[in-house]
Protein backbone atom coordinates (compact mmCIF):
# COMPACT_ATOMS: atom_id res chain seq x y z
CA UNK A 1 0.00 0.00 0.00
CA UNK A 2 1.27 3.36 -0.84
CA UNK A 3 -1.57 5.71 -0.25
CA UNK A 4 -4.80 5.53 1.69
CA UNK A 5 -6.53 6.63 -1.60
CA UNK A 6 -5.37 3.43 -2.89
CA UNK A 7 -7.20 1.15 -0.12
CA UNK A 8 -10.19 3.58 0.51
CA UNK A 9 -12.29 1.70 -1.42
CA UNK A 10 -11.71 -1.78 0.74
CA UNK A 11 -11.40 0.19 3.88
CA UNK A 12 -14.93 1.48 3.12
CA UNK A 13 -16.60 -2.02 2.16
CA UNK A 14 -14.46 -3.22 5.71
CA UNK A 15 -15.97 -0.02 7.54
CA UNK A 16 -19.44 -0.61 6.24
CA UNK A 17 -19.69 -3.98 7.00
CA UNK A 18 -18.08 -3.89 10.45
CA UNK A 19 -20.57 -1.73 11.58
CA UNK A 20 -23.58 -3.56 10.10
CA UNK A 21 -22.35 -6.25 12.30
CA UNK A 22 -21.34 -4.28 15.95
CA UNK A 23 -24.44 -1.95 15.61
CA UNK A 24 -25.42 1.92 15.80
CA UNK A 25 -23.56 2.50 18.77
CA UNK A 26 -19.88 1.55 17.68
CA UNK A 27 -17.92 4.21 14.96
CA UNK A 28 -15.60 3.67 12.77
CA UNK A 29 -13.28 6.23 11.16
CA UNK A 30 -10.32 6.59 8.55
CA UNK A 31 -8.14 8.99 8.84
CA UNK A 32 -5.89 9.93 5.87
CA UNK A 33 -2.99 11.52 7.25
CA UNK A 34 -1.78 13.66 3.61
CA UNK A 35 -4.64 15.63 4.03
CA UNK A 36 -5.19 19.28 5.87
CA UNK A 37 -5.54 18.02 9.62
CA UNK A 38 -8.15 19.65 9.86
CA UNK A 39 -10.05 17.57 7.17
CA UNK A 40 -8.56 13.93 7.67
CA UNK A 41 -11.69 12.12 7.63
CA UNK A 42 -11.58 10.24 4.04
CA UNK A 43 -14.28 7.22 5.25
CA UNK A 44 -16.71 6.93 8.35
CA UNK A 45 -19.37 4.66 9.06
CA UNK A 46 -22.10 6.02 12.40
CA UNK A 47 -21.03 9.30 12.85
CA UNK A 48 -23.53 10.15 14.70
CA UNK A 49 -21.57 8.62 17.62
CA UNK A 50 -18.73 11.78 17.52
CA UNK A 51 -20.93 13.63 15.86
CA UNK A 52 -18.62 14.03 12.72
CA UNK A 53 -18.30 13.36 9.19
CA UNK A 54 -16.37 13.63 5.97
CA UNK A 55 -14.12 16.25 5.38
CA UNK A 56 -13.98 16.55 9.08
CA UNK A 57 -10.43 15.83 11.44
CA UNK A 58 -8.94 13.84 14.03
CA UNK A 59 -8.39 14.22 17.71
CA UNK A 60 -5.00 15.52 19.91
CA UNK A 61 -4.27 11.28 20.13
CA UNK A 62 -4.22 11.80 15.94
CA UNK A 63 -1.82 14.86 16.68
CA UNK A 64 0.69 12.92 18.95
CA UNK A 65 0.49 9.97 16.73
CA UNK A 66 2.07 12.20 13.97
CA UNK A 67 4.56 13.71 16.23
CA UNK A 68 6.37 10.72 15.72
CA UNK A 69 6.66 7.47 13.28
CA UNK A 70 4.87 4.51 15.45
CA UNK A 71 6.86 1.48 15.60
CA UNK A 72 3.78 -0.61 16.79
CA UNK A 73 0.48 -1.29 15.00
CA UNK A 74 -1.51 0.74 16.82
CA UNK A 75 -3.20 2.19 20.41
CA UNK A 76 -6.05 0.03 21.90
CA UNK A 77 -8.29 0.24 24.55
CA UNK A 78 -8.14 3.95 25.88
CA UNK A 79 -10.86 6.01 26.61
CA UNK A 80 -12.50 9.30 25.20
CA UNK A 81 -15.10 11.64 25.79
CA UNK A 82 -17.29 13.25 23.28
CA UNK A 83 -18.01 17.01 23.23
CA UNK A 84 -21.82 16.19 24.73
CA UNK A 85 -19.98 14.03 27.71
CA UNK A 86 -20.89 10.81 26.40
CA UNK A 87 -17.80 8.31 27.05
CA UNK A 88 -16.24 6.20 24.37
CA UNK A 89 -13.68 2.76 24.24
CA UNK A 90 -11.50 3.84 21.68
CA UNK A 91 -9.11 2.06 19.68
CA UNK A 92 -6.37 3.44 16.61
CA UNK A 93 -4.76 1.26 14.39
CA UNK A 94 -2.42 2.91 12.41
CA UNK A 95 -2.20 1.96 8.18
CA UNK A 96 1.17 1.93 6.88
CA UNK A 97 2.83 1.80 3.10
CA UNK A 98 5.21 -1.11 2.19
CA UNK A 99 8.48 0.48 3.53
CA UNK A 100 6.73 1.03 7.66
CA UNK A 101 5.67 4.71 6.97
CA UNK A 102 2.09 6.00 8.48
CA UNK A 103 -0.39 7.09 6.05
CA UNK A 104 -3.39 7.10 8.39
CA UNK A 105 -5.93 5.19 10.94
CA UNK A 106 -8.64 3.09 11.53
CA UNK A 107 -10.49 4.80 14.31
CA UNK A 108 -13.04 2.63 16.57
CA UNK A 109 -15.17 4.41 18.83
CA UNK A 110 -17.99 2.85 21.24
CA UNK A 111 -20.50 4.25 23.08
CA UNK A 112 -20.13 2.95 26.29
CA UNK A 113 -22.38 5.57 27.95
CA UNK A 114 -24.94 3.19 29.11
CA UNK A 115 -22.87 0.72 30.20
CA UNK A 116 -20.56 3.08 32.27
CA UNK A 117 -23.39 4.74 34.15
CA UNK A 118 -25.16 1.57 35.35
CA UNK A 119 -21.57 0.53 36.50
CA UNK A 120 -20.96 3.57 38.46
CA UNK A 121 -24.39 3.04 40.05
CA UNK A 122 -23.98 -0.43 41.15
CA UNK A 123 -20.00 0.95 42.71
CA UNK A 124 -21.12 3.25 44.17
CA UNK A 125 -24.29 1.30 46.26
CA UNK A 126 -21.46 -1.55 46.92
CA UNK A 127 -19.23 1.42 48.32
CA UNK A 128 -21.91 2.70 50.04
CA UNK A 129 -22.52 -0.77 51.56
CA UNK A 130 -19.20 -1.30 52.41
CA UNK A 131 -17.68 1.58 53.44
CA UNK A 132 -15.04 2.10 49.98
CA UNK A 133 -14.14 5.41 48.31
CA UNK A 134 -15.34 4.86 44.55
CA UNK A 135 -12.53 5.22 42.28
CA UNK A 136 -13.29 6.94 38.60
CA UNK A 137 -11.60 6.26 35.53
CA UNK A 138 -10.17 9.51 33.73
CA UNK A 139 -10.81 10.66 30.22
CA UNK A 140 -7.59 10.45 28.03
CA UNK A 141 -9.48 12.95 25.30
CA UNK A 142 -12.58 14.91 24.18
CA UNK A 143 -13.69 13.93 20.59
CA UNK A 144 -14.53 17.32 18.92
CA UNK A 145 -17.22 17.88 16.10
CA UNK A 146 -14.23 19.92 14.38
CA UNK A 147 -10.41 20.56 14.57
CA UNK A 148 -10.83 24.26 15.09
CA UNK A 149 -12.86 23.47 18.66
CA UNK A 150 -10.06 21.11 20.05
CA UNK A 151 -7.55 23.93 18.53
CA UNK A 152 -8.50 26.85 20.80
CA UNK A 153 -9.46 24.09 23.41
CA UNK A 154 -5.94 23.12 23.94
CA UNK A 155 -4.65 26.96 23.57
CA UNK A 156 -7.05 27.83 26.97
CA UNK A 157 -5.31 24.76 28.26
CA UNK A 158 -1.78 25.73 28.00
CA UNK A 159 -2.62 28.94 29.34
CA UNK A 160 -4.16 27.53 32.52
CA UNK A 161 -1.21 25.95 32.78
CA UNK A 162 1.21 28.70 33.14
CA UNK A 163 -1.55 30.13 35.38
CA UNK A 164 -0.77 33.89 34.41
CA UNK A 165 -3.09 36.13 32.58
CA UNK A 166 -1.45 36.81 28.93
CA UNK A 167 -0.86 40.87 29.24
CA UNK A 168 1.16 39.50 32.30
CA UNK A 169 3.12 37.05 31.09
CA UNK A 170 6.73 36.94 30.88
CA UNK A 171 8.77 35.71 28.02
CA UNK A 172 9.86 32.52 29.75
CA UNK A 173 6.02 31.92 30.09
CA UNK A 174 4.62 32.30 27.15
CA UNK A 175 7.91 30.09 25.21
CA UNK A 176 6.75 27.52 27.98
CA UNK A 177 3.42 27.61 26.94
CA UNK A 178 3.72 27.72 23.41
CA UNK A 179 6.36 24.91 23.81
CA UNK A 180 3.68 22.95 25.68
CA UNK A 181 1.10 23.44 22.84
CA UNK A 182 4.29 22.09 20.61
CA UNK A 183 4.52 18.81 22.52
CA UNK A 184 0.52 18.35 22.22
CA UNK A 185 1.34 18.12 18.30
CA UNK A 186 -1.43 22.15 18.11
CA UNK A 187 1.26 23.56 14.99
CA UNK A 188 0.31 20.17 12.73
CA UNK A 189 -2.81 21.85 12.21
CA UNK A 190 -3.06 24.51 9.79
CA UNK A 191 -2.92 28.49 10.69
CA UNK A 192 -2.25 27.25 14.25
CA UNK A 193 0.82 29.31 14.71
CA UNK A 194 -1.12 32.32 13.59
CA UNK A 195 -4.07 31.70 15.86
CA UNK A 196 -1.87 30.65 18.89
CA UNK A 197 0.17 33.95 17.88
CA UNK A 198 -3.16 35.42 18.77
CA UNK A 199 -3.64 34.52 22.30
CA UNK A 200 -0.31 34.91 23.21
CA UNK A 201 -0.28 38.44 21.98
CA UNK A 202 2.89 37.80 19.84
CA UNK A 203 3.48 37.77 16.04
CA UNK A 204 3.35 34.67 13.72
CA UNK A 205 7.42 34.84 13.54
CA UNK A 206 8.06 35.28 17.47
CA UNK A 207 6.05 31.64 17.47
CA UNK A 208 8.13 30.30 15.28
CA UNK A 209 11.72 31.91 16.96
CA UNK A 210 10.40 30.41 20.08
CA UNK A 211 9.74 26.80 18.43
CA UNK A 212 13.24 27.11 17.33
CA UNK A 213 15.10 28.10 20.37
CA UNK A 214 13.56 24.82 21.87
CA UNK A 215 14.64 23.18 18.73
CA UNK A 216 18.47 24.35 19.37
CA UNK A 217 18.32 23.75 23.20
CA UNK A 218 17.48 19.63 22.39
CA UNK A 219 20.44 19.54 19.74
CA UNK A 220 22.06 20.54 22.73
Amino acid sequence: MKSIDEMLPLLETLIKGLSRHFGEKVEFVVHDYSREYAQTIVAIENGHVTGRSIGKGGTNVGLKIMQGEPDNDGRFCYTTQTVDGRQLRSSTIYLKDDDGRLLGTLCINTDITDMVNMRNGLSQMFADLMGVPEEHETDETVVYHDVEDMLYSMIKESLEKIGTPVALMTREQKIEGIRYLQRRGVFSIKNAANIVARYYDVSKYTIYNYLNEGEAKNEE
